[in-house]
Order: C-alpha cells, then sequence, then structure tokens
C-alpha cells in the first residue's frame, strides 16, 4: 500500500500543486545536508497549511519544530508581506540548515527563528505577546499536550491549532505500546475531549508518501 499511497501523492502534486523554485530550492538543500525527507511534511500537506491561512486571513503564525524549514516556508508564503512567524527549532544543526533555507527564499514575512526547548522559549516570551492566529505543531509528541496548553496561553478567540503526526501508523490505539511520543499523543486526544478553551476540534488521518499518520485540528473559543 506504501508505494501506492506515494504514487497517488505524486498524482495529486502532479495536477494540484504549482511547481515552486523556493520549495525545489529547500528540499535539494535540506538533502544535500543529509537530512531525512520523511520529517518534513508532504507537499499537499503543505499546500493545505497553506489554505488553512489564506481563508482565514491569517497575519501571526506560530511553529513548534522548524526541522530545516521546510512548512516554515509554506507557512511564510501565504502571508501578507506584514506577516510574522515565529518558529522554534530545539537542534541546533537542524535550525542552521532551517536558516539557510530561509535566508535562501528570501520571502518578504518576517521569519524569526528561534533555537532550543520550545517550552522554555514559550514561557520566555513577553506577556505582552500579541496572539497568534495560526500554530502549527509538529515537534517531539510526548510533549504535545504541554505544548498545547502553553500556545493557548497566547491565542485568541478563532485562533487556528494545527498538530502533526497524530496517528502514528494506528499506535495511538495500540494497547501494548506505551512509548513516551504514544503516550504523549494519547494524553493530547483526552486534553482537545470537552477543552474548555477549544471551540471545536477533530483529527484527519493520512495515507500517501510519508505513511499513515493524521493531523489534528482545533478551533479556540
Amino acid at each position: 500500500m506504501q508505494q501506492q499511497w506515494a504514487e497517488i501523492d505524486h498524482y495529486i502534486e502532479s495536477h494540484l500543486i504549482p511547481d515552486d523554485p523556493i520549495l525545489k530550492q529547500t528540499l535539494a538543500y535540506t538533502d544535500e545536508q543529509g537530512l531525512p525527507d520523511h520529517l518534513a511534511v508532504a507537499a499537499n500537506q503543505g499546500m493545505l497549511l497553506q489554505m488553512l491561512i489564506q481563508m482565514n486571513q491569517v497575519k501571526r503564525v506560530l511553529e513548534l519544530g522548524t526541522f530545516a524549514a521546510y512548512s516554515t516556508l509554506w507557512l511564510a508564503r501565504a502571508l501578507p508581506d506584514d506577516g510574522y512567524i515565529l518558529t522554534i527549532e530545539g537542534r541546533e544543526a537542524h535550525a542552521n540548515i532551517g536558516r539557510e533555507n530561509i535566508v535562501r527564499a528570501q520571502l518578504k514575512p518576517q521569519i524569526d527563528l528561534r533555537v532550543g526547548p520550545a517550552r522554555d522559549i514559550l514561557l520566555a516570551l513577553p506577556e505582552n505577546t500579541p496572539a497568534f492566529d495560526f500554530i502549527f505543531i509538529d515537534a517531539d509528541k510526548q510533549s504535545y499536550p504541554e505544548y498545547l496548553e502553553l500556545c493557548l496561553k497566547y491565542c485568541h478567540s478563532g485562533s487556528i491549532i494545527v498538530l502533526d503526526n497524530v496517528v502514528r501508523a494506528g499506535d495511538i490505539i495500540d494497547p501494548d505500546n506505551h512509548k513516551p511520543s504514544i503516550e504523549g499523543l494519547r494524553t493530547l486526544f483526552s486534553t482537545l475531549q470537552n477543552h474548555p478553551q477549544i471551540l471545536s476540534c477533530t483529527a484527519l488521518q493520512t495515507v500517501g508518501s510519508k505513511g499513515h499518520d493524521g493531523f489534528a485540528i482545533a478551533i479556540v473559543k
């Protein structure tokens, strides 16, 4: 099935995803540096993120998990020229590659890449930090419940939160799987259920070139 999923992704991308030299050079440079592309979103997933931003007239974005900045650039491309992205990466080696990809892209929205534990950086934000319109979380899965609560402090009514990799090939329903990442995702689902600050929320399974996984999407009350 994996081969078929990947071929269908390729079909979708060849018809619906415009050829973009900035994104192509980002993938090429990331590959040259020896980083695996499976850690980044697929192109059709990047387009979904872009469309969510466009539909909701987003100006301020928070991203947890820059990696090599491929998803960051998908987010930035959808913003107005005066838009702003705060993207946080925990690994210096990844951040260095992400920073180079951002510089090469030469996009007008401000991309503020900060390196360090996401928890520490979020807790250090000034109290008067303007709310973010859109939040994309694609970092260490065991910390998702904590990241959700921290991010909610910097949201307004109508802010959209998207969390990647929440299905993990069905591992979330495997009673014998007690990996910290999987337990973290289960806690996330429990936290999202009837959360007093969430207006509505769902999760969608995804299959494709990145395997079997899924997104959770929430709207802040």
